[in-house]
C-alpha cells in the first residue's frame, strides 16, 4: 500500500523533516549479536529451549528420570568384596592353633522376583518421566507464544510510534501556522494556546509510544536471554496461518481432550499412581533372592565353605499396617489426580471456546479493517491529489488516518496469529508453524 507521491514544496517536506528530526535511532541499533533484521523464525531458533523459564520443568524431567533410574536398579546384582584382618586366641580343641584368622570373600547377590512389586515401580517411575516430558512440552508451547507475542509487542510498538510521531508534526505545524496568524491578528491567544496543548498532548503520547519501544524490545532481548543485546529492526511475518478455515468448536475440544498435552501428562501421573497402589499392595508378597561367594583364609577351618550358593525365598508373615497405609497413599494420589484431570478437561473446553470465539471476532475485525484500509488510501490519495492541486485540505489529518489503519490492521493480524498459536497449544493441533521447534533449533529438550 503506497502513501507517497511527488509533492511540490510545502506542508509535507515540513512533516517529512519534522518526522526524521523527531525520530532518533532507537536504542539497540548498534552492532549487535542478534541477526539485522530479525525475523520471527530467527527469533524463536535463538530462543531454543534454553531460558530460565523451562529450566524448572527440565528439571522436573531430570529428577523424574532419576527416579526411573534408581526404580531400575533396585534388582540390580550387588556385586562386591569382604577383606577381614582378624587376630583370635582359638580354641584348645582347634586342629589349627594359629591366631591369624584374617580372610576374604567374593560374593554376588541379586532379587531374582518379588512377585510383581519391582515391576510395577519401574513402570510408575517410566510413566512419570513420560509425564514430565509431556508438561515440558506444553511448557515450550507457552514459551514460545511469549516470544511470539514479545515480537509482535515490538512491531506493533514501532507502528504505534510512527502514528504518534506523524500526529504530533501535523500539530506541530498546525500551531506555528497558528501562531503566525495571531501575529498578524487573525486568530486569538487562546485558539493559538489551545492547539499549543493539543500539541503537547500528542507530544506527551509520542514520548510514552517511544518508551513502548525500548520496553518492548527490552522484554523480546530477556525471553531471548539477551538482555544487553537489543533487536534494533524486526521483519514482519507473513502469517500465512491466519487464512486457514476455522474448525468447529465440537472437533476442537475432541481433539483435546486426546491431544492435550497437560491432559495427556495428568494421565500419564494418574496411570503412574495407579501403578504405585500395585507395587504397594505387592508389598505383602515373598521375595525370591539369590546369591553366589566364594572365600579364602588364613587358617584351615572345617565349618568355612570355598563356594556357596543360594536361594533364598522371604515370606512376610506380618507387616503391620504398614502396606495397607502405602496403598491409602497411593489412592489418595489417585482420586487428587482424577479431579485434577476433570477440572483441567473443563477449564480446557472453556479457554477453548474463548479462543474461539476471539478468532471469529478478528476475522470479523479483519473484514472491518480492510474496509477502512481501503478507505484511508482513497483518502489519502484525494487529499494528496488537492494539495498538488494547491487546494486547501486537511493533508496531515489524512497522512496519520493511513497511519492508524495501518496499526489496527497489523494488531489484527498478530491478535490472530497469537489465537492461531493458543488454538494449536490447547488442542495439540498443527495450526501454527511457530510452536514446534526444527530439529536444527532444538537446544537439548529432554529426551
Amino acid at each position: 500500500m503506497s502513501r507517497r507521491g511527488t509533492t511540490r514544496p510545502g506542508l509535507w517536506p515540513t512533516l517529512a523533516v519534522l518526522a526524521v528530526l523527531l525520530h532518533p535511532p532507537t536504542a539497540g541499533a548498534a552492532a549487535t549479536a542478534l541477526p539485522e533484521p530479525l525475523s520471527l523464525r530467527e527469533a524463536l531458533r535463538l530462543a531454543g529451549e534454553n531460558h530460565p523459564l523451562l529450566s524448572a520443568s527440565r528439571a522436573d524431567v531430570e529428577a523424574l528420570q532419576a527416579g526411573a533410574a534408581r526404580a531400575y536398579a533396585r534388582d540390580d546384582i550387588d556385586i562386591g568384596a569382604r577383606l577381614e584382618a582378624r587376630f583370635i586366641e582359638p580354641s584348645d580343641v582347634a586342629a589349627d592353633q594359629s591366631r591369624n584368622d584374617s580372610r576374604a570373600e567374593l560374593f554376588a547377590r541379586k532379587q531374582l522376583y518379588d512377585f510383581g512389586r519391582t515391576d510395577a515401580l519401574e513402570a510408575a517411575a517410566q510413566t512419570r518421566v513420560d509425564g514430565g516430558r509431556l508438561r515440558f512440552t506444553a511448557e515450550l508451547a507457552q514459551y514460545r507464544i511469549r516470544v511470539m507475542q514479545a515480537f509482535f509487542d515490538v512491531l506493533v510498538a514501532d507502528l504505534t510510534f510512527a502514528r504518534d510521531n506523524e500526529a504530533m508534526a501535523v500539530a506541530f505545524v498546525a500551531a506555528d501556522r497558528l501562531r503566525e496568524r495571531n501575529q498578524l491578528g487573525q486568530v486569538s491567544d487562546a485558539r493559538v494556546l489551545e492547539q499549543q496543548n493539543a500539541y503537547q498532548s500528542l507530544r506527551m503520547q509520542r514520548v510514552r509510544a517511544q518508551a513502548r519501544q525500548r520496553s518492548s524490545r527490552a522484554r523480546l532481548a530477556q525471553l531471548l536471554n539477551r538482555p544487553d543485546d537489543l533487536p534494533a529492526t524486526l521483519t514482519p511475518p507473513a502469517l500465512k496461518e491466519n487464512d486457514q478455515a476455522l474448525p468447529e468448536y465440537e472437533d476442537l475440544v475432541k481433539a483435546a481432550l486426546a491431544n492435550n498435552p497437560r491432559v495427556l501428562s495428568l494421565k500419564a501421573d494418574l496411570e503412574a499412581a495407579r501403578l504405585r497402589m500395585k507395587a504397594e499392595r505387592a508389598g505383602a508378597r515373598p521375595v525370591l533372592s539369590g546369591s553366589l561367594s566364594t572365600a579364602a583364609g588364613n587358617r584351615d577351618i572345617s565349618s568355612r565353605n570355598p563356594l556357596e550358593a543360594e536361594l533364598r525365598l522371604d515370606i512376610p508373615l506380618y507387616r503391620g499396617a504398614r502396606v495397607d497405609a502405602e496403598v491409602a497413599s497411593a489412592r489418595a494420589d489417585m482420586h487428587r489426580l482424577e479431579a485434577e484431570l476433570k477440572q483441567l478437561e473443563l477449564d480446557l473446553r472453556q479457554d477453548l471456546l474463548d479462543v474461539w470465539l476471539d478468532i471469529q471476532t478478528n476475522l470479523a475485525q479483519r473484514q472491518q479493517v480492510q474496509v477502512g484500509t481501503d478507505y484511508r488510501a482513497l483518502d489519502f490519495d484525494r487529499a494528496q491529489a488537492l494539495y498538488e492541486l494547491q487546494v486547501k485540505t486537511d493533508f496531515g489529518t489524512a497522512l496519520v488516518g493511513q497511519s492508524r489503519a495501518a496499526l489496527l490492521a497489523a494488531q489484527t493480524e498478530y491478535a490472530l496469529a497469537l489465537d492461531w498459536a493458543r488454538l494449536s497449544a490447547l488442542s495439540g493441533e498443527s495450526f501454527s508453524p511457530y510452536l514446534q521447534p526444527q530439529p536444527s533449533d532444538r537446544q537439548g529438550n529432554p529426551q
